[in-house]
């Protein structure tokens, strides 16, 4: 007979960033002509590598730490 799984509550809540539920009007990298957009990649690619690090290489993070140094970058213009 199968046994029941039962689930395992998570240590910290995941964190759901959903641009367009939140109702502002942000810019995203895909919306930029090529040559600034790579510009911008490479800014966001090197805050989020900072941020990995700054929480001391813990894995299981790099959605958000891309969202927050895209979030960051994008704010400082």
């Amino acid at each position: 007979m199968p046994t029941k799984m039962q689930s395992v509550p998570r240590s910290m809540p995941r964190v759901q960033r959903n641009p367009v539920a939140s109702g502002n009007n942000e810019s995203t990298v895909a919306h930029l002509p090529n040559g600034h957009s790579q510009d911008l990649h490479a800014r966001i690619a090197e805050l989020a590598y900072a941020l990995y690090e700054a929480h001391g290489r813990e894995e299981g993070h790099a959605l958000e730490d891309w969202l927050e140094a895209e979030r960051q970058v994008l704010l400082r213009g």
